[in-house]
């Protein structure tokens, strides 16, 4: 189904703006108050449509166990370990790390679902992280930006996109039964992020309120603008793109969707030159085309 696994594209352009926004306004909450204020409001928004829509269905909670579990795995941990890497790392690095929640949901599949991939379509997959690869690498002539510096030590943000990587493959996954059993794509995200935001009020109101990073800002030195602009960021990334990737995930295969939800790295390179100023390289475009090609493959395939 071709625009079922189009709907990867279109998680990848939606995550793709919420990763331009989120730099200033992490640095400005602190990961984790940025984390827990985007999660929440994006559950109060999916719940409100869910329930004036009438989508929660007994298909649903047939699954619950299994939704809730995705939930913690690929938005509480998953998510919260992305945007600690793309603090410490900047939204290019934290980019290319992330992009193995494709192989990784491929790998998962095929030993869990039992899911398989044609050669044709296992190197179109294999064409677009090369891409992806090349992207990321030659993304940039200079290396001067603030988004290019690690804050803290590398190998914390190398750990935190791998785990990011997993734990959005793992979700995905999970969501998966109940997607092929007929439940609600705005539904089961509902559920999900519902679930990962309990768990983030609890993580936050317990232990991380006492430890917020000393560059945080003061919560009543936080302006309308910094939460208009978390408001923005919790729609377009996870109301629109995480329900799109998910409806997606329930009507084509979970690698392939996955696999085009990893452009991410490609598309930011246009934003990220108007942002940082900064040309891409002759290799940033060689990469983008080779994801292109690679896409086209996957869908016309």
């Amino acid at each position: 189904m071709p625009f079922a696994e189009l709907s990867g594209l279109v998680a990848a352009l939606c995550w793709t703006i919420s990763s331009l926004l989120a730099p200033k306004l992490i640095q400005r909450f602190g990961t984790m108050r940025f984390n827990t204020f985007r999660i929440v409001t994006a559950s109060a928004i999916l719940l409100f449509i869910s329930v004036i829509t009438h989508r929660f269905d007994p298909s649903l909670w047939a699954h619950k166990n299994a939704i809730m579990l995705s939930g913690i795995l690929g938005i509480f941990l998953g998510d919260t370990c992305l945007f600690s890497a793309v603090h410490r790392l900047g939204p290019r690095r934290a980019g290319i790390l992330f992009a193995t929640n494709a192989p990784i949901a491929i790998l998962l599949s095929w030993l869990f679902l039992n899911e398989s991939l044609t050669l044709w379509q296992l190197f179109a997959c294999a064409l677009v992280l090369i891409g992806v690869v090349i992207a990321i690498l030659f993304g940039k002539r200079q290396q001067t930006h603030d988004w290019e510096q690690t804050k803290g030590r590398l190998s914390v943000g190398i750990l935190m996109a791998l785990g990011g990587a997993l734990g959005q493959a793992s979700g995905a996954l999970l969501s998966k039964p109940a997607l092929l059993d007929g439940a609600d794509p705005i539904a089961v995200s509902a559920l999900r992020v519902s679930t990962a935001a309990i768990a983030l009020i609890l993580a936050y109101g317990l232990y991380y309120r006492h430890h917020l990073p000393v560059s945080a800002t003061p919560f009543q030195n936080l302006t309308s603008k910094d939460f208009m602009g978390l408001a923005t960021i919790a729609v377009v990334g996870m109301v629109i793109g995480m329900s799109v990737l998910v409806w997606g995930i329930g009507h084509a295969d979970v690698g392939l969707v996955t696999t085009l939800s990893a452009t991410v790295p490609v598309l930011i390179l246009p934003g990220l030159w108007i942002t940082t100023r900064q040309r891409p390289s002759g290799g940033a475009w060689l990469g983008a085309s080779l994801v292109v090609m690679g896409a086209a493959l996957i869908i016309l395939h």
